[in-house]
Formats: C-alpha cells, structure tokens, sequence
C-alpha cells in the first residue's frame, strides 16, 4: 500500500511542533535528572521527589524512538530518489558533527592547555580514552575493565549509539519494503532482548546492557515500526485509537516491576528484561498520540505545543551535549548541592538552586552554539534536501 500522510498533522516530517514539544520534555527530564543527584532526603515527599526526578533518565528512551522515527521517515520518503545516501548522511554530519567534535576539541585539547589544573581534574581525568569519543564508540567503554570515563562525557554513550545506528539502517531502509521493514523493527526488537538476557549470563558489567547498541536497538526500532505504520492509512487509525490504552497499560506494568520504590535503574535486570521494552511501547504511544490529528488529544499536543517546551525542544542537542560538563565545571569551582546552605534540613532548595544555576549555563550556552555557530551549518544543508 501507498504511503499515507495527508492525515497528520504535518505531513513534513522534518518539521511536526509536536515533535519539537515532546523533544523539550526530553531533555528536561534527563537534565534535570542529572542536576538534582545528591539530593535525596529522608522525608517521605522528599524520597518521593527525589525518585519522580531520578526517573528521568527514561527521556533518553524518548530520544530513541523519536530518533528511530524520524530518521526512518526521511529514509522511507527519500527511497527511490537521487542522492539517497548523500542526501542523509550530509544532513546527518551537518546537523551532528559541527557541535559534537568542536566540543571534544575544547574539552581534550584546548581546555588542558588553557587552565593549569592538577592531574586528574575535569579536563584530563580519563583522556588517555579519548579516542573513543572521536570515533563514536565510547558506549564500548563498558566492556573494557579498568578503564575510567572521562568525568563529564558518560552521556556520550547514547549520541554513540545513534551514530552507529545511521550507519547501518539507510541500507536497510533501502532495500526492504515496508512489510518487511516492520518485520525487521520487530526482530529487532526481539534480538535486543535477547541480548540483554546473554549479557546478564557473562561477567560483563551490568551496564553494558544499558549503554550497547545491540542491547538498546529495540528501542530505536519501536520507533522506526511506527513510522513506518503511520504511513498506512488504515493501521495508522487502529494505533491511534490503542495508543492511549496501550500507554496506560505499560506504565502500569512497568509500575509494577519496579514497585516498592517505583525507583527504575537501567543497570537492575527488572529494566533489562521487560523495562526498556515497557519503556519503548510508552514512548512510541506517546509518540502517536502526538501525532493524532483527531480532536481526542487536542490539549495534549497543544501542551506540546507551548512555546517553552519548543524551545527546549529545539536546543535540546546542545544542551544534551554541554549539560554534564557544566556540571563538571560547577562542582570543580566548588558549587554543589552539598555545598549549598540547606533550609530546615531539606536539601530540596539547594538542588532547586543549584538546577535552575545549571539549566540556566547549559541553555545559555546551547542557544550560543546554535545562533553563534551551528546554525552556519545547518544552512548548507538546504544543499542536501
């Protein structure tokens, strides 16, 4: 069957509002996540935020599915034309590159020379490893024993895992059809898993299941499965009449993995086994709920909407980029949650403090890099279209 995209919302798949929308809840939840450690109570509304917060790690699941959506709608649509290849790639290494290495060569080759730091402080700790940010193969780290990560990079493990995921899927995307495609999303699914369950019978640490590109390309394929279902008209509407459903009932499952504590670690088996897949099916529903064109989740996407939530949306590359080294930097000057006052023996004003300081330097910056220097390249991409 013919592609059907009349129906959406935004039939250019480049450019959906939504999209940026939940792109923004994304990458405040990780960040916020990343910003707010430290500050556990013991208070129960205190353990209770702290664990909602600690769970935001899961946006960068929604990073996947959104990446494996998106990236496998411009495939599906580009398939037949001239530039295939050429076309994707130049947009992907206009788009990712420009950012990502110049901020490896400020951290591991200017930054050292710069500042007259001590051995093993935030600019030299772990850069005899450095060679495996270069080449997008950092999240393989896991695998190596005694190695330390470079404070303030660990996050690079996902942007790894995208880069090795485009070098392969283009191809595939080429030379299968639809049918088979979805076919293909599905095993690959399946393989994850199973994956997942064989590293959990070696001695390799727990986070290699979290961090490997065979380990987490199920969450990728959910995505890519639904962009590929969201151009079949009649299939498109019975997810959209599901998705609601099915949302609700994985997040109470995956609730109920992970009760008492309702506290999720990627490294627990609970996650491995059934939580990372739980996890991609809530994303993915999310995903075509936003969207429906259909006046049943009008307020949702019109949250999604928000100019706000846009704006992180947009930003969101760069500010997952710099957000964990302006952490680095914070705490080498000496400001941490831990440092600062506490009311009423609550740390809960200090993360307060110390987050809204942190997103604040990491937007800034963000923004920055976009209008000051990324965006020269983004322009050369209307070469490649």
């Amino acid at each position: 069957m013919r592609p059907v995209l009349s129906n959406l919302p935004h039939p250019h798949l480049n450019h959906i509002p939504e999209l940026d929308g939940l792109r923004g809840v994304a990458i405040l939840m990780v960040i916020i996540n990343h910003f707010w450690r430290g500050a556990e109570g013991g208070g129960v509304a205190e353990r209770t935020l702290y664990t909602f917060i600690l769970n935001g790690w899961v946006g960068v699941d929604l990073f996947f599915v959104l990446s494996g959506f998106l990236i496998t709608g411009i495939l599906v649509d580009a398939r037949g034309k001239d530039g295939y290849f050429r076309n994707f790639y130049a947009r992907r290494v206009l788009r990712i590159f420009p950012l990502y290495y110049a901020f490896l060569f400020v951290w591991f080759v200017v930054a050292p020379r710069v500042f007259a730091l001590a051995p093993g402080g935030p600019f030299t700790s772990g850069s005899e490893t450095q060679i495996w940010f270069w080449t997008y193969t950092s999240n393989f780290l896991s695998l190596a024993k005694g190695v330390t990560l470079p404070n303030g990079l660990n996050h690079f493990w996902s942007l790894a895992i995208e880069e090795q995921f485009y070098l392969v899927w283009p191809a595939v995307v080429l030379f299968a059809t639809s049918r088979t495609l979805r076919k293909i999303c599905i095993a690959m699914m399946v393989a994850g898993l199973g994956f997942r369950l064989w590293l959990m019978s070696t001695d390799y640490p727990s986070t290699a299941a979290y961090v490997l590109t065979p380990a987490r390309m199920g969450t990728l394929a959910a995505g890519a499965w639904i962009a590929i279902a969201m151009r079949d008209a009649s299939l498109r509407r019975r997810l959209e009449t599901i998705a609601p459903g099915v949302m609700l009932g994985a997040v109470a499952l995956l609730a109920a993995i992970n009760l008492p504590t309702l506290k999720m670690t990627g490294s627990e088996p609970a996650m491995q086994t059934l939580g990372f897949p739980l996890l991609a099916i809530i994303a993915a529903a999310t995903l075509v709920m936003a969207l429906d064109a259909r006046r049943a989740h009008f307020r949702f996407r019109r949250i999604l909407r928000s100019g706000t939530l846009k704006f992180f949306g947009k930003y969101s590359y760069g500010m997952y980029v710099v957000h964990l080294p302006v952490v680095v930097v914070f705490e080498a000057l000496g400001f941490t949650i831990a440092r600062i006052a506490n009311g009423n023996g609550t740390r809960i004003p200090a993360a307060i403090v110390f987050t809204v300081s942190a997103l604040a330097a990491t937007t800034f910056i963000a923004f920055a890099s976009w209008h000051l220097y990324e965006e020269h390249f983004l322009k050369l991409k209307a070469r490649f279209r």
